[in-house]
């Protein structure tokens, strides 16, 4: 990473931290250079306003989830196998803190300007697809039941979320431990292959 590429990571990261403390309205790109360490040229030498540097920030968390999104059915391997390995991807994506920083401003926009952030989210939506195109090659394997892929992967992230990211997202809670983290990718795979699942071994 060359300087002007630290200065640039320097200058989001001061954003996410101001963005988290103040909002999005209550920030300024003085501040933000302030807490970057770096004039407000240069600043604006990477962002033209803080909007573009709220768009590089949901380009970030695209960025992530993108890193996690190649899930390759494999037709002569158990269901359950390779959906451990989904959520185990995910369980760690979800246990990174920077990750979870770009989600909470965003979801604070979420909640004081959802106009700000509708594209971005529609953009979010197509880009996290991995899971349904996986679920729709099983479907028509003939291991799966007919369903919606869109629908089952939206159930299936439920069940991984609800115990290994809302809770350290909205409540503060510590990261699930190596044998929590096992024990919900367990028993979210087995519930999801009993309901979906055609395959008895597969469970």
């Amino acid at each position: 990473m060359n300087q002007s590429e630290r200065k640039r990571a320097a200058i989001l990261d001061a954003a996410i931290g101001e963005f988290l403390e103040n909002g999005f309205q209550g920030s300024s790109m003085d501040a933000i250079s302030a807490r970057a360490e770096v004039s407000k040229r240069t600043v604006y030498n990477h962002f033209k306003n803080k909007e573009a540097l709220f768009q590089a920030i949901v380009q970030q968390l695209f960025a992530l989830s993108a890193e996690q999104q190649d899930y390759r059915y494999y037709p002569d391997r158990p269901l359950a196998e390779q959906l451990q390995a989904i959520a185990k991807r995910k369980i760690q994506l979800f246990d990174d803190e920077h990750m979870r920083r770009l989600v909470r401003v965003i979801f604070a926009e979420c909640i004081h300007s959802p106009n700000r952030i509708t594209d971005a989210m529609a953009q979010y939506q197509q880009k996290e697809q991995g899971l349904d195109h996986w679920i729709g090659e099983a479907i028509k394997d003939g291991r799966f039941k007919e369903v919606d892929p869109g629908y089952a992967s939206e159930q299936f992230m439920g069940l991984i979320k609800s115990c290994s990211f809302w809770p350290q997202l909205l409540m503060d809670k510590a990261p699930l431990s190596e044998t929590e983290a096992q024990q919900v990718v367990d028993d979210s795979v087995a519930m999801f292959l009993n309901y979906y699942g055609c395959e008895k071994s597969d469970a």
